[in-house]
């Protein structure tokens, strides 16, 4: 029992860690936390959900996972250009990118409601069989497909954003975008980069979410706020940090969640939170950001 629960606490924060470094890096360099992600992720576990549902048999989650991840692209690239660019261009202050978020996660899940309904939708069963022995575990298989995924695309992030032209001009841009600009850099390319990546992991985050659970209109917006602590925890800006945080809280909610029992846990973690900004407001990688919003 001890090791199935921190491997589905692992896997849980796995999930988490998507959804935290898709904040981590908007506020990099956008300098604001995106809440219309969370709208984003209902969106996608809809567009995932429908999209199994139209074939007789249901294609392969990995394909569904690429459909959904450029949907997720698609969606916020229009969310981009309709809202967030034209305050750039005005170099408006931050909280006004931080409330036209919030309209836009608002709009989506009120769109969604209207259009779906409050009703809880299953995926198509994806495994023949929905757990395993392994070393005489019993573990989920759902629960490994969606670790294994999410370690690997997680790595593949980090080496891109560490090794590549591309990582170092996002570096770069999150320090300093002014010096960066002077430096050659498109700070243009830059941001159209990190809108990409943001919606590439919404649209995986919103099918894990909806096979883990269930898909309905505030799926989203309920487990961003886990990823949002994970992003504050883990110090906002900070992949590495917000990827510890996010796989740490996935640990201790599942311990608290089989110890403490599910309706309790959510206000522990939300002391567990207030507590640690409270000892270390830099977070987990040591660093102070000065505009928050």
């Amino acid at each position: 029992m001890g090791v199935q629960l921190i491997v589905n606490g692992i896997s849980l924060g796995a999930v988490y860690a998507l959804i935290a470094v898709g904040f981590a890096l908007l506020f990099s360099v956008l300098k604001f936390s995106n809440f219309a992600h969370g709208g984003m992720i209902s969106a996608c576990a809809y567009v995932g959900f429908f999209f199994q549902r139209a074939f007789s048999p249901p294609p392969s989650i990995f394909i569904t996972i690429l459909f959904t991840s450029v949907c997720g692209i698609l969606m916020v690239l229009v969310m981009d250009s309709s809202g967030f660019r034209r305050l750039r261009k005005n170099k408006s202050p931050g909280i006004y990118n931080f409330l036209s978020s919030l309209a836009f996660a608002i709009l989506i899940e009120q769109i969604l409601s209207v259009v779906f309904g409050k009703n809880l939708h299953a995926y198509p069963p994806i495994f023949k069989n929905n757990t395993f022995d392994l070393f005489g575990v019993r573990f989920s298989s759902i629960n490994m497909m969606i670790l294994a995924v999410s370690l690997a695309i997680l790595i593949i992030l980090i080496l891109v954003i560490d090794r590549t032209k591309i990582g170092l001009a996002i570096r770069a841009v999150a320090i300093n975008p002014d010096t960066s600009q002077l430096m050659g850099i498109n700070s243009g390319i830059v941001v159209l980069s990190v809108l990409t990546a943001a919606g590439f992991l919404a649209g995986i985050s919103g099918v894990f979410l909806g096979v883990k659970y269930s898909v309905y209109p505030a799926v989203g917006s309920i487990m961003m706020l886990k990823g949002f602590y994970a992003s504050i925890i883990g110090g906002l800006g900070s992949l590495g940090g917000a990827i510890v945080a996010a796989i740490l809280l996935g640990l201790v909610e599942m311990l608290l969640t089989y110890f403490a029992g599910a309706i309790v846990t959510p206000v522990i973690l939300f002391v567990i939170m207030l507590v640690f900004l409270f000892l270390r407001p830099q977070g987990i990688s040591g660093k102070i950001e000065k505009e928050k919003v």
